[in-house]
């Protein structure tokens, strides 16, 4: 009975040790987390997303849509396209947008009562601090 234990232990680290030198210890993450590495910020169609040659500042100018109202919806892009967290949340002056009656949604549309400007940013929500920020005028 001794013997035959001592060979079946024997026999399982001869198998473990040929088994861990074929397969090797690598260790293998299958939930990696990718982080967002920048938000780009991109023309929605009918209005061009132009950049302050002195500033860099990224803008748009809209107008009066064909119900009378000014509306833009903020189009933009999270990369890398694998990124764990796609999640973004806007940013943006909720006191000015309050006396302007300027309203931001969850999605990025930007709704205005009457002209003005807000500058809203746009901030990946899983830490990484990468953003994007786009000054809309509405004239």
């Amino acid at each position: 009975m001794k013997k035959s234990v001592i060979i079946l232990i024997a026999i399982i680290y001869i198998t473990s040790i040929a088994l861990v030198s074929f397969f090797g210890l690598q260790y293998q993450n299958f939930f990696e987390v990718v982080y967002t590495e920048g938000i780009e910020v991109f023309d929605d169609g009918d209005y061009e997303i132009k950049t302050n040659k002195e500033t860099g500042e990224k803008y748009v100018v809209i107008s009066k849509d064909a119900n009378g109202e000014y509306a833009y919806q903020i189009k933009y892009r999270v990369h890398p396209d694998n990124a764990t967290n796609r999640d973004v949340y806007f940013v943006y002056d909720k006191e000015k947008a309050e006396q302007l009656s300027i309203t931001v949604s969850d999605d990025g549309l930007v709704k205005f009562s009457r002209k003005g400007t807000i500058t809203v940013t746009i901030i990946a929500a899983d830490g990484s601090g990468a953003s994007a920020t786009l000054k809309i005028y509405a004239v």
